[in-house]
């Protein structure tokens, strides 16, 4: 299991250094655009779709030894219906997060509305963003709270990154936003969702038995690949945003070590 995580980690980091190197590429060499046309849309899909795969694959090595085979599919399967519910009610009806697409670049779609990658993306960060806020508490309460923040605050470069400003637009809200094109009700339907998975998490799925070393590491690349891609593409409010963000689940945890005796 270990040498399945290590390969499995170092594809998923080679996706996003492929990603970043490509966009560095076509910002700092605008000519080679060009050469690369024709291939765009491959060279685009094949990185996300290996970074989105490995995304929900990284936490079930990670815990599943853990939990077993039964609870870690209850995980899997909790913060995946509830991720993909409230996202086929968003796109269907603009509730909880306001109005918004998805574009074909995260390829097939559930009920034509939403991708199947995005549904266990939200199983992932937010498994990892309660094992950050267990480090924290012991309080079931503050941790279900603190988690359901540490998932709100990787949106804040997330959404920019892939967003109408980006180079390549995976989702955009037609009605806009003060926060690149983002409407403010974005960020409490992450609270809401956020909150209902880590519920069920700790009540349904009976909590997690233990934290894993791999969750900081593992938490900020999922952070810092958006963070990149908003400095690439310019958006200087949405990297400078992120990076502060990304930085407060570890100020608690830097706390909590300080205070430990």
């Amino acid at each position: 299991m270990e040498r399945l995580y290590a390969v499995s980690f170092w594809i998923y980091v080679g996706a996003i250094a492929f990603s970043l190197l490509g966009m560095l590429l076509l910002r700092t060499v605008p000519s080679s655009l060009p050469v690369f046309a024709p291939y765009y849309e491959i060279l685009v899909k094949t990185p996300t779709w290996t970074y989105m795969t490995l995304m929900a694959v990284l936490p079930v090595l990670m815990y599943g030894p853990k939990l077993g085979a039964r609870r870690m599919t209850l995980f899997v399967a909790w913060g995946s219906l509830i991720g993909a519910a409230s996202e086929l009610i968003g796109t269907m009806t603009g509730v909880p997060f306001g109005a918004y697409a998805y574009t074909t670049w995260m390829g097939p779609k559930i009920a034509g509305h939403v991708p199947y990658f995005i549904p266990l993306s939200w199983f992932a960060m937010s498994i990892l963003s309660l094992d950050l806020a267990q480090r924290v508490t012991t309080s079931r309460w503050r941790r279900i709270l603190l988690a359901t923040v540490f998932m709100v605050l990787w949106d804040v470069s997330l959404d920019p990154a892939m967003g109408r400003f980006a180079q390549t637009t995976f989702w955009s809200y037609p009605g806009g936003g003060f926060y690149y094109g983002m409407p403010l009700s974005n960020w409490a339907g992450w609270f809401g969702v956020s909150l209902i998975i880590m519920i069920g998490y700790e009540w349904l799925c009976g909590g997690l038995p233990a934290t894993d070393r791999r969750a900081p590491l593992v938490y900020g690349v999922n952070c810092l690949f958006p963070i990149l891609l908003c400095l690439l593409y310019g958006l200087y409010l949405g990297f400078v945003a992120g990076l502060l963000a990304a930085a407060v689940p570890y100020l608690f945890l830097y706390a909590k070590r300080r205070s430990a005796p």
